[in-house]
């Protein structure tokens, strides 16, 4: 028998990012199926209603159908005319303990988009439901694991943040002590045990590299933020290094810029600034840029977002790109190919590291006890606009 009970603790449970890459009808999805699957929202409990959820989330009320419509499908509510929208799913009952957590430090770009939707289509179709949640802080992180901890997940997923607190390390050891097997997406954290896997960052900037050596250019400066330690960071600096020490260019420059923000740049802190048009960062790459002998003529940036903010800058010096100095990137973000001059970087093959990340999380979970293992997967170069032959060797592109 259903239950006519309302419960309005339950608003305070949902919680949606209105600045996320992911639809606010998934998220509310995802919210509720993490609330049901749990055990948290009660077989019988009455869901609150539309009008109070439309309030509470500032969303619209066609964003709540999908999201309840989507949850019907999957047996976890009934709505009942005249009566209201029930929990019907049975945490409880045998067999309903087929879960996993997809972990992000935020949702920022169509990337992490493309993984997460990659991702669960594969656990799906083994049976798994999936819950995703978004860090936005290490400590939010903390609070993330820990509930899923609560809410008996049976395997994790997880684009780790970037500097990793003792606390974010020692939930994730109590993972290991349950045998909850981890795969780490883009980036590791030590000292914890888990199948990795991510993109062939060394080989993507490599291959930049050999681009621009194929353009002409010698001067060739590395600009990236001060987030140390962080492994895919690393491989796209060794890429850029053993292909400038190949071809003897000892006398590069590797640019590091701060976060006008905080001391450490966090990973939303690019994306925000490309909306904000921060002179603060602007005037960080003209400074490296002028108090550099030789100029440049071509700036490998660690990252997108990186690379469009220094074409910016590039431009408030009354300068050119790609004539006076070109600029590459990272990523291959959606934006990238529709700026004025779209951008030359490296794409990563978001759908292939996402199937794997859930196929390695599925072998874990069938039971294979082989040692970690960590998995490459190739990039590829999108040569645009924004880098060519340097202006000393192409009369051409002189005023």
């Amino acid at each position: 028998m259903i239950a006519n009970t309302f419960m309005p603790i339950h608003l305070s449970d949902i919680v949606l990012d209105h600045d996320s890459y992911i639809a606010l009808h998934e998220q509310l999805h995802n919210s509720l199926r993490q609330l049901i699957i749990s055990g948290r929202w009660q077989t019988g409990e009455r869901v609150p209603s539309e009008p109070r959820l439309a309030k509470h989330l500032n969303i619209s009320r066609s964003t709540i159908r999908i999201a309840l419509q989507k949850a019907e499908i999957e047996g976890l509510i009934t709505r009942q005319a005249g009566r209201g929208t029930f929990v019907t799913y049975d945490a409880t009952l045998p067999n309903q303990n087929r879960v996993v957590a997809y972990v992000a430090r935020s949702f920022h770009n169509e990337i992490h988009q493309v993984l997460l939707s990659t991702a669960e289509t594969e656990l799906r179709s083994e049976g798994y439901n999936v819950l995703f949640s978004n860090a936005r802080t290490n400590a939010d992180e903390v609070r993330i694991l820990e509930q899923l901890l609560q809410d008996n997940i049976s395997g994790l997923l997880i684009w780790a943040n970037a500097s990793v607190t003792p606390e974010q390390r020692a939930m994730l050891h109590t993972y290991q002590a349950r045998n909850i097997p981890i795969v780490f997406i883009d980036r590791m954290v030590d000292g914890v045990k888990g199948d990795y896997v991510g993109c062939d960052n060394f080989g993507g900037t490599y291959a930049l590299m050999q681009h621009l050596f194929e353009l002409g250019h010698t001067r060739i400066a590395y600009l990236t933020h001060n987030i140390d330690s962080l492994y895919p960071i690393e491989e796209r600096y060794r890429g850029f290094q053993q292909a400038m020490q190949e071809q003897r260019y000892v006398d590069y420059q590797q640019w590091k810029i701060t976060s006008p923000q905080s001391q450490v740049f966090m990973e939303t802190d690019l994306t925000t600034l490309l909306d904000d048009h921060d002179d603060t960062f602007s005037n960080q790459v003209i400074d490296f840029i002028e108090k550099t002998s030789p100029r440049p003529t071509a700036i490998v940036c660690v990252n997108d977002a990186l690379a469009l903010l220094t074409m910016r800058a590039i431009r408030k010096m009354g300068l050119r790109v790609p004539e006076d100095i070109s600029v590459v990137g990272f990523d291959d973000i959606q934006l990238a190919a529709y700026v004025d001059t779209p951008l030359t970087t490296v794409s990563q093959n978001a759908y292939a590291i996402g199937q794997l990340a859930a196929q390695s999380l599925l072998e874990r979970l069938d039971g294979l006890s082989v040692p970690t293992r960590h998995h490459t997967v190739p990039t590829r170069l999108q040569i645009r606009m924004s880098a060519t032959t340097p202006i000393e060797f192409n009369p051409a592109h002189k005023e």
